[in-house]
């Protein structure tokens, strides 16, 4: 988390860090900035019961006179500072953009444990953090998504099911998220050098 805090840190659009956790974490979260020389106001504030409600947590708690909110993962340690600033002009320009990069593996559908095709690869990307998106839009979007009944898997996808377009912006392949536990192993050694550098 501390990986994360300091590139969203070193972005200069970045006036304010909102960190979502449980409440048992809240004290953890707020010695950060100064245990570890993070100069952005951090706000730490409590989730929800689902990855929604505690996304919307996050972007209720940013003021009204921010006009953009960039929605990231504690879980991904190695984003870049040049990155967030590359989507948030992008959504600056045009509304709203998700980083990500282009799938480089052969994609399979699959049902029942069957392969069934191959997706052509060509028009799909492996989505990441940052995702930024005006901050009113973004709220009125979320709420009706709440009601909707449906799962998002990410915020872009609120945007999609609402037909609302979000500009892809090409990103690195080593901002990994952790997920598996090993995915904590390699990240460890490709973060190693990097801690609030």
């Amino acid at each position: 988390m501390v990986h994360t805090l300091c590139a969203y840190d070193q972005a200069e659009e970045i006036d304010l860090i909102v960190v979502v956790t449980r409440e048992e974490n809240v004290s953890i979260y707020e010695s950060f900035a100064d245990q570890y020389g993070i100069q952005t106001p951090v706000l730490v504030t409590i989730g929800g019961k689902t990855r929604l409600d505690s996304v919307m947590n996050g972007v209720r708690a940013v003021p009204e006179e921010y006009e953009f909110v960039a929605i990231g993962d504690g879980a991904r340690p190695l984003v870049r500072s040049e990155d967030i600033s590359k989507t948030i002009a992008a959504a600056v320009e045009s509304g709203a953009a998700a980083l990500g990069v282009p799938a480089i593996d052969t994609m399979k559908e699959i049902k029942d444990g069957i392969i069934i095709r191959t997706v052509p690869r060509e028009q799909l990307i492996q989505i990441q953090t940052p995702q930024v998106f005006g901050r009113g839009e973004y709220l009125e979007l979320a709420r009706k998504a709440q009601k909707s009944g449906v799962e998002f898997t990410d915020d872009a996808s609120i945007y999609e099911f609402y037909n609302k377009p979000v500009w892809f912006v090409e990103g690195r392949r080593d901002n990994l998220k952790i997920t598996v536990p090993e995915d904590a192993t390699l990240i460890k050694i490709l973060m190693e050098e990097r801690l609030c550098e």
